[in-house]
């Protein structure tokens, strides 16, 4: 692979037109520049086509669809995945931006290892409190062997590279791998679908490939709470949250699903009561 390969940056989107163009400056003003920007818009109703036209016209290096009947995140993501033409390909999000040396930090740090089976996996600061059990533990990442759940900080910087147990939703990946393995789980999880991408960065840690935390490679991922994939109301987020979690379990875990599910139900329940308890969200700060 060339040291400068041709990096696809994947954008799924949803009714976000009024932060999409702060995430589409981000990427024109990065430092490496041998990118193409796909964006993939699933149906939105607000003027988020407006806004695409208008950068498509500014720079030829952007490109992108609209789709007539709303998707949903995966198949909209794995519609992208099918039209790019790069040889990595970086998925983001439409609340994302990236600090201007992000894109090189992860190209170079994967041109750094002698095998394509890697994950290279960007450094998220985000608007919202990292998750109290990663922050203990003094991780960036890390997955409970009991439940499964998944526990990011992903905005701390231990100062250099890092291997990590699985990534987030925004990482460098081989595209080939990912075509091969079908890209995202289309059809098992729903609503907000939460565990999308734990699926899919678990298939490939099945195959064999590692996960290395670039801190240096930046984001501010600025959280919004309207469009996307994000239902309103935490009886509706709660209630996805358990049932794709559980499906995550059953497709991934196999035969330790048979305990996992049932410590996984009782902690959830407990986190409900402890924090409605203190008045707070009923919704997990776990990994989305």
């Amino acid at each position: 692979m060339s040291k400068k390969p041709l990096v696809s940056i994947i954008l799924p989107t949803y009714n976000r037109a009024s932060v999409l163009g702060v995430c589409i400056e981000s990427v024109l003003n990065q430092s490496y520049t041998n990118w193409e920007l796909f964006i993939s818009d699933d149906c939105s109703t607000d003027n988020t086509i407006e806004v695409i036209k208008h950068y498509m016209v500014r720079d030829s290096r952007i490109n992108g669809q609209t789709h007539e009947h709303n998707l949903g995140l995966p198949r909209n993501r794995n519609a992208a995945l099918h039209e790019v033409k790069g040889q990595l390909v970086f998925f983001i999000e439409d609340d994302l931006v990236l600090h201007q040396g992000c894109l090189e930090k992860l190209v170079s740090t994967y041109n750094s290892f002698a095998t394509n089976d890697i994950v290279i996996v960007p450094r998220l600061i985000e608007n919202t409190d990292p998750d109290e059990e990663a922050v203990r533990r003094n991780v960036p990442f890390y997955v409970n062997k009991f439940t499964g759940e998944i526990f990011n900080n992903y905005g701390q910087d231990p100062g250099s590279v890092l291997k990590v147990d699985m990534g987030h939703a925004c990482c460098l990946y081989p595209v080939d791998q990912l075509r091969n393995i079908g890209g995202y789980e289309e059809k098992a999880y729903k609503g907000t679908y939460c565990r999308e991408e734990s699926d899919l960065n678990m298939r490939l840690i099945n195959l064999g490939f590692k996960f290395y935390f670039q801190p240096a490679a930046v984001a501010d991922h600025n959280r919004v709470s309207t469009g996307g994939c994000r239902l309103s109301g935490r009886l509706k987020q709660t209630y996805y949250y358990a049932r794709n979690h559980i499906v995550f379990l059953l497709r991934n875990f196999g035969i330790r699903s048979i305990y996992m599910i049932p410590f996984f139900l009782i902690e959830f329940s407990r986190r409900i009561f402890v924090n409605n308890l203190f008045s707070k969200s009923s919704f997990p700060k776990a990994l989305k």
